[in-house]
């Protein structure tokens, strides 16, 4: 058995909405960003700080990595893993991400929209 955490149900009759609302936020749209170009199946979360705060920093946000790594752990990994789009595994601190169809779609418009601006 995995020690990934798992979304309590993906049987959602409005998947749309909920995968826009998980996307609604920047910081999870970097996340998904980040782990579906990645070379790896899974990244640390130690890396997706790192990455996050580099991000941020080009933006003129003073976040720092502590701030965004509790962040990222209470708020962000936990509604991306509810809605079924990553598997987070907590002993070893990696992340997976499980790519949908239908995500993928909204991920890439979203991008294109990101990338007009």
């Amino acid at each position: 058995m995995s020690t990934f955490d798992v979304p309590s149900s993906q049987q959602d009759p409005d998947r749309i909405g909920e995968l826009c609302d998980v996307i609604a936020k920047q910081r999870r749209r970097h996340v998904l960003y980040f782990l579906r170009d990645a070379d790896e199946a899974t990244v640390s979360v130690e890396r997706l700080v790192q990455h996050l705060v580099g991000r941020e920093r080009e933006r003129a946000d003073d976040d720092d990595n502590a701030r965004v790594e509790q962040r990222l752990y209470h708020v962000s990994l936990p509604k991306l893993v509810n809605a079924g789009v990553i598997e987070h595994d907590r002993r070893s601190g990696c992340v997976r991400y499980r790519p949908t169809r239908l995500l993928e779609q909204l991920l890439e418009q979203v991008s294109e929209i990101e990338a007009g601006d």
